[in-house]
Order: C-alpha cells, then sequence, then structure tokens
C-alpha cells in the first residue's frame, strides 16, 4: 500500500510539473562562450542508461533523473531538470562529433569482438543504453549485460570511442548538484 501511494504521488508530481512548466532548468554559465559550431537540431533529444545493472538513467525530454532504481523508495533517487542548450551540445557533440552513433549497431558489446570465442564478462554486469533522436531520426545502442571493464579492454578503437562517449555524458550528468543531492545509495555491488 506504501508503494502505491508513493508511486502515486510521483505520478502526480511528475505530470503536475510538466503540465506547469516547473521542472528546473540549468543556466548556460558560459553563455559567453561561442557554440555556434555545433548546430544542434530542433528535435535533439536523448536518453541514457547506465551503471551496474542499468540502475541509473537520464531522459532529456521529460528530465527525470534516476540514480538507482534498486532502491525500496526509488522516489527518493528521483529528480528531475532540464539540461543547458551548451550541455545539450555537448551531448550532441559526444554522440555525433566524437562517435556517429547512427554507425553503431542496435545491440552492442563493446568488449567482446562479434563472433569471438572468447568473450569478456563480469558480474555483476552492466547495461548502457542510449537513445537519440536527431534531424527526425530516432537510434538506439543497447548494450545489455556487458561486462565492466576499462577503456583498453575494449575489443577495437570504434568500442573504446563509444565508450568513451558514453562516459563523458554520464560524467557531466553526475557533475551536476541535482546528482550530487541525492542521498549516498542504499545497496552497493562487489
Amino acid at each position: 500500500m506504501k508503494k502505491a501511494t508513493a508511486l502515486l504521488i510521483c505520478f502526480f508530481f511528475v505530470f503536475g510539473c510538466i503540465g506547469c512548466g516547473t521542472i528546473p532548468q540549468h543556466s548556460d554559465p558560459d553563455s559567453s562562450v561561442d557554440r555556434s559550431e555545433i548546430e544542434l537540431p530542433e528535435d535533439f533529444s536523448f536518453s541514457i542508461v547506465w551503471g551496474t545493472y542499468g540502475i541509473s538513467s537520464y531522459d532529456s525530454q521529460s528530465g527525470r533523473l534516476v540514480k538507482t532504481s534498486d532502491a525500496t523508495d526509488i522516489s527518493k533517487y528521483t529528480t528531475f531538470f532540464r539540461m543547458s542548450k551548451s550541455e545539450l551540445q555537448t551531448v550532441y557533440r559526444c554522440l555525433f562529433s566524437d562517435i556517429d552513433i547512427t554507425e553503431y549497431p542496435e545491440s552492442y558489446a563493446p568488449f567482446n569482438a562479434p563472433g569471438a570465442e572468447i568473450v569478456m564478462t563480469s558480474c555483476p554486469s552492466q547495461t548502457i543504453t542510449i537513445r537519440v533522436t536527431a534531424n527526425g531520426v530516432t537510434k538506439t545502442v543497447q548494450c545489455d549485460s556487458i561486462a565492466i571493464g576499462r577503456l583498453e579492454d575494449c575489443c577495437s578503437e570504434e568500442a573504446k570511442a563509444f565508450l568513451s562517449a558514453e562516459r563523458e555524458i554520464v560524467d557531466l550528468i553526475t557533475s551536476f548538484p541535482e546528482w550530487e543531492a541525492f542521498p549516498d545509495y542504499e545497496f552497493f555491488y562487489d
């Protein structure tokens, strides 16, 4: 009953915030910096899932940030905010300049070459999902239950570039005050 009540409160909060436009938006601290070299498409949006078992996520359209979905009360680890234009330009650069996300397969294993007889695994594993929309095209790259490893462990330069871009986006998100305001994780993994 308590979970149902908490979910109902969270539901009304989300749609109440969206309906009245009260989701906080980051301001551009470097608004004096010329970022005109990065043309941000009008329809640009992205979502990312990352971490051990894919417990963390951010969606730029809804502004929903979840530190961990593995918690007794997920509402303590959920907040809403909108990225500034320069932050979105950073993400766009990661996905379309540093790499071309449209060139990656929908199901991807950056630590294991296709058809490899010996594969790298870890327990626990991590899940990464990046979904991006730009210029009328939506692309999703899903890395399900992949090893937790170092960039040096990647199977190719393209895989290393993909994980570098993902890590830069995650580093950006986890540097926000909204992330830092969350309580410590309730559960930890070995």
